[in-house]
């Protein structure tokens, strides 16, 4: 299932010319759990999220807000 921030996070990666074994070896993480995310088929955790923001200079607002829109759903 694609998610808007799998989009996103694809999106990021190839403007910034990167491969995802590129991104995966500065996570230190092998190149499946890249593909997961871009994907949508695993979260990343907060460290990824905050290290993902670090490596492509921007935020994602897309990943909150598909949180919010869940937790406003399972309340």
């Amino acid at each position: 299932m694609r998610t808007q921030f799998a989009l996103d996070l694809r999106l990021a990666r190839k403007k910034a010319g990167y491969t995802q074994d590129d991104i995966a070896h500065l996570l230190s993480a092998h190149q499946s759990i890249v593909s997961d995310l871009e994907h949508g088929k695993r979260r990343p955790t907060h460290t990824e999220i905050i290290e993902l923001s670090l490596i492509y200079g921007r935020s994602f607002e897309s990943l909150h807000h598909e949180v919010i829109v869940e937790a406003k759903e399972h309340l």
